[in-house]
């Protein structure tokens, strides 16, 4: 219902008019907006005015393009491409349950119009993902960060799944947090846990009751490992499955050319490819257990050349499977 002196909502009528009704297949013309706005605020608006608040909003900036067939809002916030690409990475994760996906999604469907959202009705079907059922995530989030910028240490229950030991009480982690890293879909907290001296990787969406402490954290510099603080963005390229071991130098070789791709997609310009004795070569950088998992993954085209120990790792695990598959 109309309000008495609002005529300076016009404007803003107009405006958020614009961004729900109109894009470049579908344009208003002044008298379309005016019946909008009567019919959705109750507010009248003669033709003239629309026509005023339309171009005072191209004087501020926004970018309205204006015809002899009406006229539509033809830039946002985000290009339409980049907000099918958010939604979609929104309804993919795991990490997040299906009703902060869904709500994720709407959010960011209303930045387009109407008629751009019908492309996303997919999103309701998020509860048919299988995805974690924590609702705690985003709290986490929240306070994870804030205990960042605070400098002080966290607690909180960290529910593995263990088919005998659920109903087992959770001993409380005290940890000493230093970032937060999403990895392939998930989300893992970045911390030294007290009673040991190195890294450790924690999925977000396993942490339930966090806290945070009145204790300072341990300086990262204090980690075993990282006297030199922590480079989030190395430590991800390293960590390809966030497992928490040292990382190591790598020789890996390649036995078919379209295989270094998989080696391309993994450690990126981590990687540096090389020929020699006619034979692929790729040299990386990557977190051990990491390693020996991806070795085994791609185990029919990639041999490990060195580390000799990682290698002889892998040899072994071979050999408990083997034994296991005979």
């Amino acid at each position: 219902m109309s309000l008495p002196n609002n005529k300076k909502l016009s404007i803003l009528y107009t405006l958020q008019i614009l961004k729900d009704y109109s894009d470049e297949k579908h344009l208003l013309s002044q008298n379309e907006i005016a019946k909008k706005i009567y019919n959705l605020y109750g507010m009248e608006c003669e033709r003239k005015s629309i026509g005023t608040n339309i171009d005072s909003l191209i004087d501020f900036g926004y970018d309205i393009v204006k015809n002899s067939s009406g006229c539509f809002l033809a830039s946002r916030e985000f290009e339409t491409s980049e907000i099918r690409f958010l939604i979609d990475a929104v309804f993919s994760s795991k990490s997040i349950d299906s009703r902060h996906s869904r709500e994720l999604a709407n959010k960011l469907s209303n930045l387009l119009s109407s008629y751009q959202r019908k492309q996303y009705k997919y999103i309701y079907k998020a509860d048919e993902l299988n995805r974690t059922n924590n609702k705690e995530l985003f709290y986490n989030i929240d306070i994870i960060n804030e205990a960042i910028e605070k400098n002080k240490q966290i607690q909180f229950e960290y529910n593995r799944f263990c088919y005998k030991e659920n109903n087992k009480k959770k001993k409380p982690y005290i940890v000493n947090q230093y970032c937060l890293i999403n990895n392939q879909g998930k989300y893992f907290l970045v911390c030294n846990y007290d009673y040991f001296d190195e890294i450790g990787n924690y999925k977000l969406e396993r942490i339930h009751n966090i806290k945070i402490l009145d204790t300072d954290i341990k300086p990262i510099k204090q980690v075993k490992g990282f006297e030199n603080g922590l480079d989030i963005a190395k430590y991800a390229n390293e960590n390809i499955y966030m497992f928490a071991t040292n990382s190591v130098n790598a020789t890996i070789q390649i036995y078919d050319d379209w295989a270094t791709a998989y080696v391309e997609e993994w450690f990126g310009k981590n990687a540096t490819f090389y020929e020699k004795d006619n034979k692929i070569y790729a040299d990386v950088v990557a977190n051990e257990s990491s390693l020996i998992y991806w070795c085994l993954q791609y185990g029919e085209v990639i041999e490990l050349i060195t580390p000799i120990t990682t290698r002889e790792k892998i040899k072994d695990i071979l050999k408990e499977m083997s034994k296991r598959y005979n």
